[in-house]
């Protein structure tokens, strides 16, 4: 397999964003993300091979596609509300790399199952990656078992021995850490089983796979978005940043705030306004510590937050102070809200990743052991493993943010390497 050579990124360390911020952050926006299930925390069977398991949506991996008007090839379909939005030429590149990447034929591990424990049903991101791993599911045949603690902490630990209790091959954990899983994670490594988490980074476990995001790149990618945002429109703005931050819930986020002092202290003339997001009373919080920010400072440059349902409720606040929005609104981690609110202007950007893709490469790694063996990588550096310049965050704005819909995914077409990639080893229908 190849390596990325110049293009190589940073190392991530063993960093992580506790479970209560993504609890906290997805509870909010619970309303826009919908469910698909009853929110229990029963263990959903699903066996792909059955007739009555309901199939994800296809995505069409055809390289002769060309964008349409909204930026969405042709057949594209989306998956838990993203849709992938690259055009005609990545997804010919995705094709091209993974035929180069595959290795030689060989035949498919058969009798597999997936597990895969939810942060909730209800969480845009948890979405994803179920979506993914139905996706992979129903190409290899393999049987899928899902476990929703739907945001209750209590419900992790059984989760993860319900879970553990099927038997699985291979498990996906969505921004869980291992220690409230209890002895679950243990059971299925015991068994064999290979673990992979997956949203946000983790604490550290011998059993698990950790491909979960620090919050440093992303935040590097906002903030640069930003600073050219403030030049362009707004550039007579008093140069001060208001951030709402989360810093004592989790490395992560800790990472994302130290980050942007960083970037601000670097940045000429600009001052940071920082305020620690009151978690039991976010909402309210996020809308009194705006008004109050705006009404102290009319001429802001900026407001910033890493907490998705934040970011509308600022962009609300800013509008109804500012008829003509000067001060720059941007976030991380797109939600329903906050894309309707890119669409409309009241957001400048939005910096994202594609969540699902995570899943795609724990498959990838996971048979590549099972059929050559080949050891698995345990953290955030196995994106570099792959001639793609995968999990690098990207800002959605106005001009790409699509015109209606799903929300978009930029980047390599992952779907359509991996798929091209396991047609070429296992034989495996890329269609």
């Amino acid at each position: 397999m190849k390596r990325l050579g110049e293009d190589a990124r940073r190392p991530f360390g063993p960093l992580r964003l506790l479970a209560l911020l993504s609890l906290v952050l997805a509870a909010f926006v619970v309303a826009g993300c919908g469910s698909d299930d009853d929110s229990s925390s029963d263990t959903t069977s699903a066996s792909t091979a059955a007739a009555t398991t309901e199939a994800p949506e296809e995505t069409s991996t055809e390289s002769s596609a060309t964008p349409t008007s909204s930026g969405v090839q042709p057949g594209r379909k989306a998956q838990a509300g993203y849709v992938y939005a690259g055009t005609a030429e990545d997804t010919a590149a995705a094709k091209e790399a993974g035929e180069a990447d595959a290795g030689d034929p060989v035949d498919p591990p058969k009798g597999k199952k997936i597990g895969v424990i939810q942060l909730s049903g209800q969480s845009a991101t948890s979405k994803s990656i179920v979506a993914a791993a139905q996706e992979i599911s129903k190409m290899f045949g393999y049987d899928i078992e899902v476990c929703d603690p739907n945001f209750d902490a209590q419900k992790v630990p059984q989760c993860a021995t319900s879970i553990a209790a099927q038997n699985p091959d291979v498990v996906f954990s969505v921004s869980q850490n291992p220690g409230p899983m209890g002895s679950g994670v243990k059971q299925v490594a015991d068994k064999g089983g290979i673990w992979f988490g997956t949203g946000s980074q983790a604490d550290p476990s011998p059993y698990i796979n950790d491909y979960g995001i620090d919050g440093i790149a992303l935040s590097e990618t906002l903030d640069q978005f930003m600073f050219e945002q403030i030049e362009k429109n707004n550039p007579d703005g008093d140069k001060n940043v208001f951030a709402i931050t989360a810093p004592t819930v989790g490395i992560a986020s800790k990472n994302s705030g130290e980050q942007l002092k960083k970037d601000v202290g670097d940045a000429e003339g600009y001052k940071l306004i920082d305020h620690n997001l009151d978690l039991a009373n976010a909402v309210q919080d996020t809308l009194n510590t705006t008004r109050q920010t705006l009404e102290q400072n009319p001429n802001l440059s900026a407001v910033w937050t890493l907490c998705d349902f934040c970011v509308p409720l600022m962009a609300q606040t800013v509008k109804s102070k500012q008829a003509d929005r000067k001060t720059v609104v941007v976030g991380q981690f797109s939600s329903p809200e906050s894309i309707a609110d890119v669409r409309k202007g009241n957001v400048d950007g939005i910096a994202d990743y594609a969540w699902a893709l995570p899943v795609w490469v724990g498959m990838d790694q996971a048979l590549q052991k099972w059929t050559r063996d080949e050891e698995v990588v345990k953290d955030f550096s196995v994106f570099e493993s792959y001639s793609l310049p995968f999990m690098e965050p990207y800002v959605i704005t106005k001009d790409n943010a699509l015109e209606s819909g799903a929300a978009p995914v930029y980047g390599p077409d992952y779907e359509t390497y991996f798929k091209t990639k396991w047609a070429k080893e296992y034989g495996i229908s890329a269609e």
